[in-house]
């Protein structure tokens, strides 16, 4: 089964989180002979923005806390052609989740299916496939029919939700078609659920989720080459490796996994 490549997995959150509500907001003021850009998250977790602007050839970046606001950058103002509509200029996207996180080893997950529930491991930790790259070697990929309950295996609040896009195959220009779920924990750590159906999202950015909790459906969106779950821990833009509860350090691809009643 394809997996999300990198690219994917960091999901450029620009645009709005929802008709009224941009992802950032970004506002400038000249002063003292200087450009300064602003830069306020709407984002409900910790995040880091990349903007950057070809007029300047200049790249920006910005480790950005929760519904917070910071400098972005100064820049000389005569060093700059069009300085009243510099902020238009910019173009960023995000990655969810603290860059610095140090994830919490004693903590062990659910699977990310509803408990009585059993899939296939088809891909695993640094899978020959696809999960062979510092963004997905330590994913996993569960087989599942389209319309199967996904849950979150751990809590937290969810950062991103994308449910809009219907395609999917083994063709990479439907790289940017998947539909996923993020959750942010509190140990700045990110979880994807990735590949759901068209409107397969049972929560909103901003809701707080608990384990074990339903929260969407999953599906076959994106590129892939069958219905499945991806499934991964994210610091930033890498993968890191987790435990499941009552399950073995390491699961073995071509086997079933059922998520047992422990909460």
């Amino acid at each position: 089964m394809r997996t999300l490549t990198l690219f994917i997995l960091l999901i450029g959150l620009v645009g709005t989180l929802s008709a009224q509500t941009p992802a950032v907001n970004v506002h400038q003021e000249i002063k003292d002979g200087q450009l300064v850009l602003w830069v306020k998250s709407n984002l409900p977790c910790h995040s880091q923005v990349f903007a950057e602007a070809q007029s300047v050839d200049q790249r920006f970046q910005l480790s950005l806390p929760k519904n917070s606001e910071r400098l972005l950058a100064k820049l000389p103002i005569d060093s700059i052609q069009s300085a009243s509509n510099f902020k238009d200029q910019l173009q960023y996207n995000f990655i969810l989740g603290n860059m610095n996180a140090l994830p919490d080893p004693k903590y062990h997950y659910m699977l990310p299916y509803p408990p009585g529930k059993s899939h296939r491991l088809i891909q695993g930790n640094h899978g020959q496939h696809t999960h062979n790259t510092p963004g997905s070697e330590y994913a996993f990929d569960f087989e599942m029919d389209e319309g199967s309950y996904v849950s979150a295996a751990r809590g937290g609040v969810v950062g991103f939700v994308k449910e809009d896009n219907k395609e999917g195959g083994d063709n990479k220009q439907l790289m940017n078609k998947v539909n996923l779920i993020m959750v942010c924990h509190d140990d700045g750590t990110v979880a994807i659920y990735a590949h759901l159906k068209y409107q397969g999202a049972l929560v909103d950015i901003g809701e707080k989720v608990f384990p074990g909790q339903v929260i969407g459906f999953s599906g076959n969106t994106g590129y892939t080459t069958g219905p499945h779950l991806h499934f991964s821990v994210m610091v930033g833009d890498r993968s890191v490796p987790i435990k499941f509860r009552n399950l073995p350090d390491s699961l073995v691809e071509g086997r079933k996994y059922e998520q047992n009643f422990d909460y």
